[in-house]
Formats: C-alpha cells, sequence, structure tokens
C-alpha cells in the first residue's frame, strides 16, 4: 500500500472516523503532530512500559538471590517477573 499523501510505501495506519490512513513513516509524524499535538513516536513508549524487575516472584515467592544460589527458579513465570534483576 503506499501514503495517502505522499505514494510512498505506506508503514502506518491511522483510524480517522469510519476510515484508514495509510501513512509513510514522515508523513505519519506530521499527521501525529498535527493531530496529536506530539510526534507518533512519542506515543509508543506509552504502549509498552519499560521493564521493571520485581524483588520477588508474585506466585512463588523466588527472589533473584535465590535464584542464583540455587541456579533454578521456582515456577516458570519467575523468567518474566525477575528478568534483568540479577
Amino acid at each position: 500500500m503506499n501514503c495517502v499523501y505522499c505514494e510512498r510505501p505506506a508503514t502506518y495506519q491511522a483510524q480517522v472516523g469510519l476510515q484508514r490512513l495509510r501513512l509513510c513513516p514522515t508523513c505519519a509524524n506530521a499527521w501525529a503532530r498535527r493531530e496529536l499535538h506530539t510526534p507518533l513516536t512519542a506515543w509508543f513508549h506509552y504502549l509498552k512500559p519499560p521493564v521493571r524487575p520485581h524483588a520477588q516472584c508474585p506466585f512463588c515467592g523466588c527472589t533473584p538471590t535465590s535464584a542464583r544460589e540455587t541456579g533454578l527458579y521456582g515456577c516458570p513465570l519467575c523468567y518474566v517477573f525477575l528478568e534483568g534483576a540479577q
């Protein structure tokens, strides 16, 4: 698909009413600044928050210290919750 404004390859879609606008990165940023008053890339930071390591797994109570000492996690969800807490 091509951008509706400049005919370059479209990589973004914007919902406007019942229509979808297909936009290239340049036109998507211009559209976002005009409609949302902020660049489109700034909105991506709100979609996925940064990874925050937990002090312990909320399901089994395993801590990063105990995982390092034993070499084993307490449950499969420890891999998600204790990621980066080393």
